[in-house]
């Protein structure tokens, strides 16, 4: 899996984001920290996400992507593979929890990406973020 670059072109999501499967164009953007971004909606008035890297958090994240979803995106070599977490921000900073059940996938040369359920792995929808 590759890292993520300080700001990479447009990502398109074909099917949206899980609860917004209108917003399709997003831009990813250094956040304020080392593997923290902001996942930002080119669609006026279009959601915004806080999503992580999962390597400097989770550094034993290691999901299998289904083969649909890694053809679907044109993924040949886990090279082209960029994972992100959506991240859920609490009142208390140190309440955020991250998505490893539901991560982003971005092939980093199309920058075709999708929001993927894994299913048949144990991954949690809020895994504490600080604590990890």
């Amino acid at each position: 899996m590759t890292a993520p670059q300080t700001q990479t072109p447009q990502l398109t999501f074909q099917s949206g984001i899980v609860g917004f499967p209108e917003a399709q164009r997003f831009t990813l953007v250094e956040g304020g920290g080392e593997g923290v971004f902001e996942l930002m909606s080119e669609d006026e008035q279009g959601p915004s996400f806080v999503v992580v890297a999962p390597q400097p958090f989770f550094p034993d994240y290691a999901p299998v992507i289904d083969d649909v979803t890694a053809e679907r995106l044109e993924i040949t070599d886990a090279e082209d593979a960029l994972l992100l977490l959506v991240v859920t921000l609490r009142e208390n900073p140190e309440d955020a929890s991250a998505n490893l059940l539901a991560p982003l996938v971005v092939n980093h040369r199309t920058h075709q990406a999708a929001q993927v359920v894994l299913t048949g792995q144990q991954f949690p929808l809020r895994a504490p973020l600080l604590s990890a």
